[in-house]
């Protein structure tokens, strides 16, 4: 069953907003052996089905119950589809093991998907942790800002 860009592409938005924003991660959109490769805390991990998505996830919106995912770009062409987004939320449980610290935090990435029979296959995350940890006060800006 091999789908469309677009239709592609909306079986990713329809995903990621409900992983992100409701907390529910479906897996129906999700292949059984879907492989999630994300690096977080600066470890890069490549896992098979669900368990890497619901703990990124999961960790997010337990540090961030108000979390929002915005799709700024989408682009996409056969099997691929990238998103470039932005997570706003405020820190009141402790982001990545850190302290609660009230916090207003705004994070931005990118996802890249594989998708294989309307379903995601593949997933590979970019997200800005620096610019994150920046905001949190744990690492300083560059000189001069």
């Amino acid at each position: 069953m091999s789908l469309s860009a677009e239709q592609n592409n909306a079986i990713c938005v329809e995903f990621f907003e409900a992983a992100w924003n409701t907390g529910v991660v479906r897996e129906d959109l999700l292949a059984s052996d879907a492989i999630d490769h994300s690096q977080v805390g600066g470890k890069t991990v490549s896992e098979p089905g669900s368990a890497s998505f619901k703990g990124i996830i999961g960790m997010f919106r337990g540090a961030m119950p108000d979390v929002k995912l915005s799709i700024e770009d989408q682009i996409y062409v056969a099997d691929k589809v990238v998103h470039r987004w932005r997570l706003n939320g405020t820190d009141t449980g402790g982001v990545m093991g850190m302290p609660p610290s009230g916090k207003s935090l705004s994070m931005t990435g990118t996802s890249t998907v594989r998708m294989k029979d309307g379903k995601i296959a593949e997933r590979w995350a970019n997200v800005d942790e620096l610019g994150l940890l920046q905001q949190l006060g744990v690492v300083p800006p560059p000189p001069g800002h």
